[in-house]
C-alpha cells in the first residue's frame, strides 16, 4: 500500500514539474525553445528594484515619464514594498563590480538556476563571483518564485509571436554564420523587465540565449543581429581592432550617424551582425540604405560574403576596408 501510495505521489510531483515545463517553454518547428527564465528575471528584478529605467520616454519635461510593459510597472511597484536588505547588498555588489550590463546578464544565464547554487565554471566569469549570492539573497527574500508565477500568462503571450516566425530567419542566419552543425543550440527568453524592442544575447552554459523586450511583433531583425554578434565577436572584435586601419575614423564618422557602439571592434562586430540579420529577413535594398544613413556602412558586401560560404578569415578584412567606401554622399 506504500509503495503505491508512494508512486502516486511521485508521478504527481512529476506531471506538476512537467505541467510547470510546458507553462513555462514554448518550441518551435525546429526546437528552438522560447521560454521565461527564472535567472534572468532574477537579475532584471533586483536592477529593476535599484532604479534601472530604460525605456522610452512619453514625456521629457518638467521631468521625464517613462513607459514600462505593466508586467515591469507591476514589479516595480511591489519591490519598492519589500525588504530594503537586498538593495543594500545589491549597492555595495555594484559598487565593487562596476561591469557592464551585458557582463552581469552573461553571468546569469550560466549561473545554476534557483538557489543559485552552482557559479559559472567559465573563468570568464570570475570578475563576477558572488553574483550568484546575491541572485540567491534577492529571489529568496523578495518571493521571485511567486511573483513570476503571478505574470507567467504575460510572458507566454509575449512568446507566442515568435512561436512560428522563428524558424525560417533563424534557419538562414545559421547557415549564413556556417553554424548548422556542432554550433551552439539557442534559447529566446522574453523579458519584461526591459526596454521595448530591447534584445541582448549572451552564451551560457552550451547555447546563445536571446534575452528580448516586450514589443508589439517580434523583433526578429534584433534577434538575428544579437544572435550573430554572440557567434561572430570571439573571431572578429579583436582582429578588428589591431588590424582595421580605418576602424577609428569611421566609427567617429558612425557615431554622428546614430551607430552606438564605442569601441572598433565593437562596431566591427556590429557591421557584421547586422549584414547578416538583413540577409536572413531577405530584406530589401531600401533595408541596407537605411542602415548606411544611420551609421552601418557596407552591409550589402559583407552580406555577399557571407553568401559566398567562403571562412570569415579569408574576406572579413577586406569587407571592413570596404565598407570605408560605402559612405552616403555628404548632404549639400
Amino acid at each position: 500500500m506504500r509503495l503505491v501510495a508512494l508512486t502516486a505521489a511521485l508521478l504527481a510531483a512529476s506531471a506538476a514539474r512537467a505541467e510547470a515545463d510546458w507553462f513555462a517553454s514554448l518550441y518551435t518547428g525546429d526546437g528552438i525553445e522560447l521560454r521565461a527564465d527564472e535567472r534572468v528575471f532574477t537579475l532584471y528584478a533586483l536592477l529593476n528594484a535599484m532604479g534601472y529605467d530604460e525605456a522610452p520616454v512619453s514625456r521629457s519635461h518638467p521631468i521625464p515619464k517613462r513607459v514600462f510593459h505593466p508586467v515591469r510597472q507591476q514589479v516595480r511597484q511591489r519591490l519598492a514594498a519589500s525588504d530594503p536588505e537586498v538593495r543594500k547588498l545589491a549597492d555595495t555588489f555594484f559598487d565593487a563590480h562596476p561591469q557592464p550590463l551585458q557582463r552581469y546578464l552573461a553571468f546569469a544565464v550560466s549561473v545554476g538556476p534557483p538557489p543559485f547554487s552552482a557559479a559559472p565554471r567559465s573563468k570568464e566569469h570570475a570578475d563576477l563571483k558572488g553574483l550568484e549570492a546575491l541572485l540567491a539573497k534577492a529571489y529568496s527574500g523578495w518571493k521571485l518564485e511567486e511573483l513570476l508565477a503571478s505574470v507567467q500568462a504575460e510572458y507566454r503571450r509575449g512568446l507566442k509571436g515568435y512561436l512560428t516566425a522563428l524558424d525560417g530567419p533563424m534557419g538562414r542566419a545559421r547557415r549564413l554564420l556556417r553554424a548548422q552543425e556542432g554550433g551552439p543550440e539557442s534559447t529566446l527568453v522574453m523579458n519584461l523587465l526591459d526596454a521595448k524592442d530591447a534584445v541582448r544575447a549572451a552564451m551560457g552554459e552550451g547555447a546563445v540565449v536571446i534575452v528580448v523586450g516586450p514589443s508589439e511583433k517580434p523583433n526578429l531583425e534584433g534577434v538575428l543581429r544579437e544572435y550573430a554578434a554572440v557567434l561572430l565577436e570571439p573571431q572578429l572584435a579583436r582582429r578588428a581592432q589591431s588590424g582595421w586601419a580605418g576602424g577609428a575614423a569611421l566609427l567617429k564618422e558612425a557615431q554622428l550617424l546614430g551607430a552606438h557602439e564605442q569601441g572598433v571592434g565593437e562596431y566591427a562586430v556590429s557591421l557584421f551582425a547586422r549584414a547578416v540579420a538583413l540577409r536572413a529577413l531577405e530584406a530589401p535594398e531600401a533595408a541596407y540604405e537605411g542602415a548606411a544613413k544611420t551609421g552601418y556602412f557596407g552591409l550589402r558586401e559583407i552580406a555577399r560574403g557571407f553568401e559566398e560560404g567562403r571562412p570569415l578569415d579569408s574576406w572579413a578584412m577586406d569587407a571592413l576596408a570596404k565598407a570605408e567606401t560605402r559612405r552616403p554622399a555628404p548632404r549639400k
